[in-house]
């Protein structure tokens, strides 16, 4: 069959006489068939057919469809749509006793079914001794399970889409109504079953053309660009470049990894041709990308699985948090407030996993009692910040279907299940099912709608393959499919395209840019297939099987790019990674000529007219001043983050910005800490004093100890589904008290009057709620203030201008009387002392410190304990009073090693970072 050389205007004459146009993808069909409405509107038609131009695959279809509806021989057998057909190859790996050795013999599926196609479009012959060799067991392993798959399509009345060719050549005589004239363009090469099919139509009689667009005549330009980003940023400027000189000329942009690399494409000629183009008013983008995204990844898809997910028997908080960020379901709006809070709620006081139930307590969940656990009467009930009632009632929708929902159903009533649930939980939020879809952004968001139904449709299709499967299996099935469907909205035309390597075939451009094309990818590497023997592959010269088949395909296509437009460049960036890189030996010698950086655009992109634009006119810098609305928040970590850096302090405890947690999977540290508290707040509070608990033996003080451990744990709610933590965490906890109380026991005697003591103190007239954990009271009458810890303290920061932890120099100030000790109970695996501030020995073991150049200023605080305080007093009013002037200057106590030490979040806010760039710039520019 020779190739006939056409231009669009002849090829668009005989489509309109009526041929069959057969083309090599699909994007060229959906190209050309535009094309065609054009070319019809310029003659002045108002009018016209359709015009018949298909891809392969669709012809194929349609010749299909036609040879069944005719009772053709072997086209009564069923034709297994893509999720189907995988599922029969899942069928024969789950039953073959080879492929149980595997980890997850169903992620085999799809290279088998590809292999599978490979060898009957290429006309291997399965019978051949290579295939039974020993030097690799993938070969006989696949004709085995080859065997088992016709084996199972012939009792199940299925036939693979590879397997069409032989009957549709059987049926071409009795197709003579399907065909009139047919041409075939933007086919590189023809696979020997294709070439059967072609041949049984020219042997009846058909008229067959294999046709070619006329190729222009280029003049090819090499570029080197120093790195990738370097390529991207021209090419950007050369397509905005020619879009502005030339409004109607078609540009296009060839990418090889064009899946890998579309979203830095996508942003590169976003920042270029519609800077400042986003949010609700954003308008129609300039180009069209011919690849898509799994329809996984669009985000009100991705949404819906997030949903399902909190079916699972344990949730991640990571899910969780999608969905209560989500805009796609119901009460995201009138919501958004409550929902952040419940997330951060759930990450501050549970593990990384929690269960459903958990979620609805906590949504839902109504304050019935005060601080000090008293049950407050009903009138006196109070929804919690974070109560969520939309979100609670969706919760209960999914706690009744996954209570109905516990047995095996067919896919089919999965994917109606499915459906029903996500709209009764008001899923997708954003649109409005009953209306048309318009023009609008929502046009999309529809077309991803209707594709999902499309692949809830595939779903219920695996009745024929599949039988009954579980609601997570059939959700996992669902969310495969979704996977693998390539979701590519239809957008209007566009006359710059930005195309794969192979999709530029038969499509003509004014101008023309091939992007990337160095030594290590072009010609690409062989990547023969591993089920198939080698001999085989090179004999028949099977897609991918050696560099020479790789060299002789990169070699027609890159004649064909050069066919494509009048003016093509071709680029390769000189460093990959830090790697240096040569340009492809393809594009070497003629045509090509190397060439400085092409023509561009030359305007400043957004980024450099910020930059180059007046410098603001900034008034002096005004503090805040003082709250309006009530006290600021927090207790002494006002104090802590105003010495650290007043900007901390006013975002923190003004604005009221705070980071989220990320849980952990064990007990975290804050979660162990309130547990000590707990268990020794109940332990004193039954002992109450030095005598009774020297008056215990080892064993009566572990089994007392023990009762308190077990009442804290179990009441814990974070580990009421987890016993195993529940046991281990228990264990530590009895073992640190015993270890705490023993170290009790060698102090002087006391008696315990305060536990978890809550005050209120006035600091320059803002109140502060304190809760001390214990104050002792001794022999003499003096008392000590003690505070536990279980992670590690310096008593050196309760001192300075700038005191770092000035939590409990607070409570001495806040004291009746002067304390006789101020300090930290450091209960920890490694170690369990006292830190902290005495007048005298005895008071506490290892206090005062031994003298040296480090403790010197602790022992000399304790033996002047007033001055002490008087200073700590001092010291802290002045810091509540700038706190309360409204002083947030960004001033770190050390600089960023502050920020860094302390852990601040907050830098995202300040931009201390580029604050600091800034001074030194400046510093660099004065001296220079």
């Amino acid at each position: 069959m020779t190739i006939s050389i056409i231009d669009h205007e002849s090829l668009f004459e005989r489509l309109a006489s009526g041929l069959t146009l057969v083309t090599g993808n699909s994007r060229l069909a959906r190209v050309l068939t535009g094309q065609y409405g054009q070319w019809r509107v310029k003659r002045g038609d108002r009018q016209w057919r359709s015009p018949d131009i298909l891809s392969w695959d669709a012809w194929l279809d349609k010749l299909w469809e036609a040879a069944s509806l005719q009772g053709c021989p072997g086209t009564d057998l069923a034709l297994p749509g893509g999720r189907q057909l995988l599922s029969l190859w899942q069928n024969v790996l789950r039953d073959d006793p080879r492929a149980r050795q595997l980890l997850r013999p169903e992620s085999l599926a799809a290279r088998l079914r590809d292999t599978r196609r490979l060898a009957i479009e290429w006309r291997l012959d399965l019978r051949h001794a290579s295939w039974f060799g020993d030097d690799n067991e993938n070969h006989s392993a696949f004709v085995q399970w080859n065997r088992s798959f016709e084996a199972l399509c012939q009792r199940q009345g299925w036939i693979a889409p590879e397997d069409r060719i032989a009957p549709l050549c059987l049926a071409v005589n009795q197709l003579t109504s399907q065909f009139t004239a047919m041409g075939f363009l933007g086919f590189d090469e023809f696979s020997p079953a294709q070439q059967e099919l072609l041949s049984a139509l020219v042997g009846t009689g058909h008229e067959v053309h294999r046709l070619a667009i006329t190729p222009a005549q280029s003049r090819a330009r090499l570029w080197q660009s120093r790195d990738r980003k370097e390529e991207l940023q021209n090419m950007a400027r050369w397509v905005r470049y020619w879009f502005e000189k030339e409004p109607g000329s078609r540009i296009a942009v060839v990418v090889p990894d064009l899946q890998a690399r579309r979203l830095e494409i996508e942003r590169h000629l976003g920042e270029i041709l519609t800077p400042g183009n986003g949010g609700a008013n954003s308008l129609p983008k300039p180009w069209n990308t011919s690849m898509g995204i799994p329809l996984a990844r669009v985000p009100m898809v991705e949404s819906a699985f997030d949903v399902l997910r909190l079916l699972d028997r344990r949730i991640l908080i990571q899910d969780i948090g999608r969905v209560l960020r989500s805009p796609w379901i119901k009460g995201a709006v009138e919501e958004r407030n409550s929902r952040a809070l419940l997330e951060k709620c759930l990450r501050e006081n549970y593990p990384r996993q929690l269960k459903l139930s958990e979620l609805r307590y906590r949504a839902g969940e109504i304050r019935k009692h005060d601080r000090n656990h008293v049950e407050l009467p009903p009138d006196q009930y109070e929804a919690r910040p974070w109560n969520s009632p939309v979100l609670a009632n969706m919760i209960n929708t999914l706690s009744r279907f996954q209570r109905e929902n516990q047995g095996v159903r067919a896919p089919s009533a999965w994917a109606e299940a499915i459906d029903g649930l996500l709209s009764r939980l008001g899923w997708p939020a954003a649109i409005d099912l009953d209306a048309e879809p318009d023009d609008s952004e929502h046009s999309e968001i529809w077309q991803a709608y209707q594709t999902w139904q499309e692949e809830l449709r595939k779903l219920a299709s695996l009745d024929a393959t599949i039988g009954t499967l579980g609601c997570q299996a059939a959700i996992n099935q669902l969310q495969q499919i979704c996977r693998e469907r390539i979701f590519q909205p239809r957008t209007p035309p566009a006359t710059i395209q930005v195309l794969g390597l192979y999709e530029a075939s038969g499509l003509r451009f004014d101008h023309l840019w091939v992007l990337g094309l160095h030594n290590d990818n072009w010609p690409p590497p062989a990547q023969p297939n591993p089920f198939i023997p080698g001999l085989l592959q090179k004999k028949v010269q099977l897609p991918h099987s050696s560099p020479k088949r790789e060299l002789d395909v990169a070699l027609s296509i890159t004649s064909r790019l050069l066919e494509t437009a009048p003016d093509c460049i071709f680029s390769y960036p000189g460093q990959v990674d830090g790697e240096d890189m040569l340009p492809s030996p393809l594009l070497t010698g003629e045509p090509f000529q190397s060439t400085g950086a092409p023509e561009g655009w030359q305007g400043e992109n957004w980024q450099k007219t910020i930059g180059h634009a007046d410098s603001p006119v900034t008034a002096p810098l005004l503090f805040p001043g003082p709250p309006r609305h009530g006290t600021a928040r927090g207790g002494s970590s006002i104090l802590k983050n105003q010495a650290l850096c007043p900007f901390r302090a006013f975002a923190s405890n003004r604005l009221g910005a705070t980071g989220l947690e990320t849980p952990a999977d064990g007990i975290s540290p804050k979660l162990h800490g309130s547990l000590m508290h707990r268990v020794l707040e109940n332990f004193w509070t039954e002992i109450r004093s030095h005598r009774a608990l020297t008056s215990l033996n080892d064993d009566e003080l572990e089994v007392l100890i023990r009762r308190h451990v077990d009442q804290v744990v179990n009441e814990e709610r974070s580990l009421m589904d987890r016993a195993e933590f529940r046991e281990v965490e228990g264990n530590r906890l009895a073992r640190l008290t015993f270890a705490c109380l023993e170290l009790e026991k060698a102090r002087e005697p006391f008696e315990v009057v305060g536990f978890e003591k809550e005050m209120l103190q006035e600091i320059e007239g803002q109140p502060i709620r304190l809760v001390i954990d214990r104050i002792d009271h001794l022999p003499d009458g003096e008392s000590v203030i003690i505070d536990y810890k279980t992670g590690r303290v310096d008593p050196k920061k309760w001192f300075g201008d700038r005191p770092e932890d000035p939590q409990l120099p607070l409570y001495a100030i806040s004291a009746e009387a002067t304390p006789a000790a101020i300090a930290f109970a450091v209960i920890r695996d490694e170690e369990c002392l006292y830190r902290g501030v005495v007048t005298s020995e005895g008071i506490f073991p290892g206090l005062p410190p031994r003298p040296g150049v480090h403790t010197a200023g602790i022992i000399e605080a304790g033996q002047n304990i007033q001055v002490t305080i008087d200073t700590w007093r001092s010291t802290l009013h002045r810091l509540m009073a700038e706190f309360l002037a409204g002083n947030a200057e960004i001033d770190p106590k050390n600089g960023r090693k502050t920020c860094i030490n302390s852990y601040c979040e907050l830098q995202p806010l300040c931009r201390i970072t580029e604050l600091e760039q800034l001074r030194q710039a400046r510093e660099q520019e004065a001296a220079s």
